[in-house]
């Protein structure tokens, strides 16, 4: 992963901060998540000072992401961001979603939730595919 990519994705959730709510923990918890796969470390630490501000925005202390979480979040960026054509996505992102499925169901009951949360942009990018990939075949 790149700092550009992060980069946008951190905007994207400050951009939908306010209507995030409950789903806000989870997105936050995912961005942290992806900071260790960005290649450059000096963009790792950008990354990590970005996640920071988030946490003092948000009154919060820097949570350790359980071990199941950290999975999840490994997962789910694999799936985001691999390549291939658009079906190869897709089977891809449904492996991931089942996976992530898998994970939420070995935690316990409090933690499943923002586990499955991380399963939502995944449908919205099938989505996204599927359309693609219609649009192609026209």
């Amino acid at each position: 992963m790149d700092y550009d990519q992060f980069d946008a994705d951190f905007g994207q959730l400050i951009d939908r901060a306010g209507s995030l709510d409950g789903p806000l923990t989870a997105e936050v918890d995912r961005l942290r998540g992806l900071v260790d796969i960005i290649e450059s470390p000096l963009d790792q630490e950008a990354a990590r000072l970005l996640m920071a501000s988030m946490d003092d925005a948000l009154g919060r202390s820097t949570p350790m992401l359980s071990d199941a979480m950290a999975e999840a979040v490994r997962v789910h960026a694999r799936a985001r961001y691999d390549q291939g054509s658009a079906d190869e996505r897709i089977d891809g992102i449904r492996t991931a979603i089942a996976e992530i499925g898998r994970i939420a169901q070995s935690t316990r009951a409090a933690e499943q939730g923002a586990i499955l949360d991380l399963n939502e942009s995944l449908y919205m990018l099938i989505d996204a595919l599927e359309q693609t990939a219609g649009n192609a075949s026209r």
